[in-house]
């Protein structure tokens, strides 16, 4: 993750530096990229909030408020996609996790156990929109929904929600930085270092269990 934190940028500025012609080409890659890391269950090595945030840079960095918009509701919907796909996906393979050791290990235990015990059923809008700024409960939100029985009508229009809540966000900030004209070097460095202080956080004992607590029954 740290490695394609480090190398997005400068993909990202190839892409987008690209003529006119190319614009339809770039929203395809940025949809994809963002489709396969929230519609994958184990795909979570691409860095998604990464590539919002350098995708918003760039706009920013041009002082392009509509590039800035359509990056936005790409990203939304390329997320929202991937709930859905996940929402079913998911079920799937919450339904062979006895059958592959694979999955019994990645899926089974610590947050979705606890949470599929305990999850308070009026905290389901917190959850799902937590999960999409909040990379270790991101991969807990389908399968839960599934198991759980949320049904999918319910689940979609929540995701909705969170998702374009999250595209907006995340790529706003990154066009704030661009806007300031951050130098490359540094905005590649604070890309990392937000990577990693992510990564050490959400291991945090601590950390999971506050989380945790605002979701399930007192």
């Amino acid at each position: 993750m740290i490695i394609l934190a480090t190398n997005l940028p400068t993909v990202i500025n190839h892409i987008l530096s690209a003529d006119q012609a190319f614009a339809w080409s770039k929203f395809v890659v940025m949809f994809l990229l963002i489709f396969i890391e929230t519609a994958g269950i184990v795909t979570g090595f691409i860095p998604g909030d990464t590539i919002l945030t350098s995708v918003g840079s760039v706009a920013g960095l041009h002082h392009n408020l509509w590039d800035l918009l359509a990056d936005c509701l790409v990203f939304g919907l390329a997320s929202l996609c991937g709930d859905a796909v996940n929402y079913w996906f998911g079920g799937f393979l919450t339904r062979q996790i006895g059958r592959i050791p694979f999955l019994k290990k990645y899926l089974s235990g610590g947050v979705i156990d606890r949470l599929a015990v305990d999850f308070h059923p009026k905290r389901w809008l917190l959850f799902i929109v937590l999960g999409r700024f909040l990379p270790f409960i991101r991969v807990a939100v389908p399968l839960l929904a599934q198991r759980l029985g949320l049904p999918f009508a319910s689940y979609i229009k929540m995701a909705a929600f969170a998702s374009f809540l999250w595209a907006f966000t995340i790529t706003s900030l990154g066009y704030f930085i661009g806007h300031l004209a951050i130098p490359h070097e540094w905005l590649t460095i604070g890309l990392v270092v937000i990577a990693v202080a992510l990564i050490v956080g959400l291991r945090s004992p601590k950390l999971r269990r506050a989380v945790l607590n605002l979701l399930v029954r007192k």
